[in-house]
């Protein structure tokens, strides 16, 4: 692991770090045994696999959805990922993922939506920075004026990432590229 052995453990203080983990859903075989991960600050990691493979699975363990193990298993920031609700609670760690759904009867998982504005969604959220909130509606190309019960999944989904990305982080969790399809030319 990045830092045994020369003293600098400094990375782990900021960096990821999953010691030995077992998960797997009740049932099913493991998805994890005995696996480990360390990611230094500052680094930029893309996950890659077939479908159920436990990519996102992996990405909410990392971001403290799921609990596993001990409070040292999964370490973020020198916290534990499920139990330190300060990561979280103070913005220092990020997920992006899922999607707005809600559970209705033999429908299933039916996309949350409503009639109202992109603009009240996203100026909705308390104590952002307006050049940042300027800049991300910008740049994800989001009409103020959509009404989110008009809107197709792309849409939605961009609001969704805006919505995310309006408060800084120092990690963040994103499983969004997970859901686009890639067809060969």
């Amino acid at each position: 692991m990045a830092g045994e052995g020369n003293g600098d453990e400094g990375w782990r203080r900021s960096g990821i770090e999953v010691s030995a983990l077992q998960f797997g859903y009740d049932g099913q075989p493991p998805l994890f045994a005995r696996f480990n991960l360390c990611v230094a600050p500052g680094s930029r990691c893309l996950l890659v696999g077939a479908n159920g493979s436990g990519k996102t699975t992996l990405l909410k363990i990392l971001a403290g959805k799921h609990m596993v193990g001990g409070r040292d298993v999964v370490r973020v920031l020198n916290g534990s990922a499920f139990h330190d609700t300060q990561l979280v609670c103070n913005g220092d760690l990020s997920y992006l993922g899922g999607s707005w759904s809600r559970t209705i009867g033999s429908a299933g998982d039916v996309p949350l939506q409503g009639d109202f504005s992109a603009e009240h969604m996203i100026f909705g959220v308390d104590g952002v920075d307006p050049v940042r909130r300027e800049k991300l509606v910008d740049l994800l190309d989001i009409d103020l004026q959509w009404r989110m019960h008009k809107v197709s999944d792309g849409q939605r989904r961009r609001v969704q990432i805006c919505m995310g990305l309006l408060h800084p982080y120092k990690v963040m969790f994103c499983s969004f590229f997970c859901d686009f399809s890639v067809q060969a030319a």
